[in-house]
């Protein structure tokens, strides 16, 4: 038995999210790692990415962790240059030099796509951590963005072969794309290793983890 929740969020924007969560964690049979897992609002409303925080259970019989993702309203409506997650964000001096001003979530532009792929995602992601499958300690300072960002492809590519909502394909190489050739240029080897890692050709962390000095270094 697992406690899902939405906090936070625009009243009618966690109702509507509820159902979504839930498909997302049965698909995913999230109940076997979280004791509970909650979708709560940023206190940043512009942050661009979301992040996960996992919290030991009162029980000291409940081995399972609670996991807390928090995130911007954003990440449950329509692409556009300014609420895409998928993208790397911006040049610094072409974003917004102040905080704007918090808009209320018009469910008019509530995407289910959206949704359902975000969920999905980072919904495994989390499993990943829990059970290993990946392991941040191991990381150096120089390798945490590209390691996510390379991963985060192999993750979008076991959603595509579970037949799970998720990210695309080319939505991924995009981001692969912009990431890794604003250092360097991307070869016809660089191209194979995206491939591998979307056809789950490299899914342990460490194989992921070698191939990053393989790329263009950022």
């Amino acid at each position: 038995m697992m406690e899902l929740n939405c906090k936070g969020l625009e009243g009618d924007l966690c109702g509507h999210l509820h159902p979504f969560l839930e498909s997302a964690a049965k698909s995913l049979d999230l109940a076997a790692d979280f004791f509970s897992f909650s979708i709560v609002a940023d206190d940043l409303p512009d942050a661009l990415e979301p992040w996960l925080h996992l919290r030991p259970s009162a029980d000291p019989a409940e081995a399972r962790p609670g996991g807390i993702l928090f995130c911007a309203e954003t990440c449950f409506s329509r692409f556009t240059p300014a609420t895409s997650t998928v993208l790397p964000r911006g040049e610094i001096w072409d974003q917004a030099p102040a905080p704007r001003r918090h808009v209320p979530f018009d469910m008019k532009y509530f995407s289910e796509v959206r949704t359902k792929a975000f969920l999905h995602h980072e919904l495994l992601l989390a499993r990943d951590l829990v059970r290993g499958g990946i392991v941040p300690s191991a990381l150096a300072n120089g390798q945490i963005e590209a390691f996510s960002a390379i991963w985060a492809v192999t993750v979008d590519g076991r959603l595509s072969r579970m037949g799970l909502p998720g990210y695309s394909m080319a939505q991924r190489r995009s981001q692969f794309s912009r990431l890794f050739s604003g250092v360097g240029v991307l070869l016809p080897d660089h191209w194979q290793i995206f491939q591998s890692l979307w056809d789950g050709g490299l899914v342990d962390w460490k194989d992921v983890l070698a191939v990053i000095r393989h790329l263009p270094r950022l």
